[in-house]
């Protein structure tokens, strides 16, 4: 009798671990934006992909976090239907209603226009009368901010789409387009590690150059506003709270400058000017790079 008493006992509070188990929540990845968010030799990393591994450590027992990467349309159409719950690392957009709500800021990236030189030294850079007439290259799904939202209305300009860093910055040196539009340092860190490939072999000695900042746009965790998972508002609570903690701990600091380290390695300049905790440490890389593979 005592014996069957423990095995029910027993039963008991195993139904009770089962029941107080981690909740799982997968959030989604852009598997194409160095170094931010990517995937490399299969892996899934980044600044954002880390900060986001750490921020889950702290959620834990509550909360399981699994990250999966997946192309950026892709998963801006899963948040619009709520097939997925969330996804990294959006800008603020009108053109996106179904993304309700946004996390805390991650970051505050800058984005900027790489161009070719029409004729040397005649870069353009009032923006947007010196771009009149060009093509400019941007990833599938990029929120192009009021800028050149207005530039494109206007019709000042061509924009046209392409898959991500390395295909846009292949036209780019490849003169399919005229300039590529994106954040500063997901471009100068994706050429940094594009020149070893074989076919961007032959553009060595291209100079890639800033030609105008267009915008400061915060990144974010997007969450689907058609997705009512019933834990889901508790999530964002605590998930906020968290990565305040971070970045006043000056955690994403560390995170930025170990990526501007890699670019010390490969012997390209980069920034060093250092922030406090809690400061955004500075993205700003020399305007102009070389192809020296």
């Amino acid at each position: 009798m005592i014996l069957k008493r423990l095995l029910l006992l027993a039963l008991s509070v195993g139904a009770l671990g089962v029941a107080m188990a981690a909740q799982k929540v997968v959030i989604e990845a852009d598997n194409d934006y160095a170094p931010y968010s990517y995937v490399e030799d299969g892996e899934l990393k980044g600044i954002y992909v880390d900060l986001l591994k750490l921020a889950g450590k702290k959620l834990a027992p509550h909360y399981s976090i699994e990250l999966q990467a997946i192309p950026w349309k892709r998963g801006l159409k899963n948040l619009e239907t709520g097939r997925s719950m969330a996804l990294f690392p959006p800008y603020r957009s009108k053109e996106r209603p179904y993304i309700d709500p946004y996390s805390t800021p991650l970051y505050r990236e800058t984005v900027a226009l790489f161009c070719n030189e029409p004729t040397p030294g005649r870069l353009p850079r009032r923006f947007p009368d010196d771009f009149a007439g060009r093509t400019i290259g941007v990833n599938l799904g990029f929120a192009l901010g009021d800028k050149m939202t207005d530039a494109v209305k206007a019709k000042t300009f061509t924009v046209t789409e392409s898959k991500g860093n390395e295909d846009n910055l292949w036209k780019l040196q490849a003169g399919q387009i005229d300039c590529y539009a994106n954040d500063r340092l997901a471009v100068q860190y994706s050429f940094s590690k594009l020149q070893d490939k074989a076919k961007f072999k032959q553009f060595k000695g291209y100079r890639l150059t800033e030609s105008a900042e267009l915008s400061s746009e915060e990144a974010f965790i997007g969450y689907s506003a058609a997705n009512t998972l019933s834990f889901k508002a508790d999530f964002i609570k605590q998930m906020d709270a968290v990565l305040v903690e971070l970045k006043k701990t000056g955690t994403l600091n560390k995170l930025i400058h170990d990526q501007l380290r890699a670019f010390r390695r490969r012997g390209i300049s980069a920034p060093g000017r250092s922030a406090a905790p809690g400061q955004q440490a500075a993205a700003w890389v020399s305007p102009t790079w070389i192809a020296t593979r």
